[in-house]
């Protein structure tokens, strides 16, 4: 191992620092939102909407 090798290895690490990443998992294990909530995300929006009450959650 040279001391470029030590330098070069520094410099990756400088470039690549760790991060949190937080992730919502829907109950059924998928991604939060899943196509299902998605679904019925826009299905309540269109009943909300033909119906003129705001009932969104």
């Amino acid at each position: 191992m040279s001391a470029q090798d030590v330098e070069d290895a520094d410099d990756i690490l400088f470039a690549h620092p760790p991060r949190v990443v937080t992730r919502w998992l829907c109950g059924c294990g998928e991604d939060y939102p899943c196509p299902d909530v998605r679904f019925a995300r826009l299905v309540r929006a269109v009943h909300a909407t033909d119906t003129g009450v705001d009932d969104s959650r």
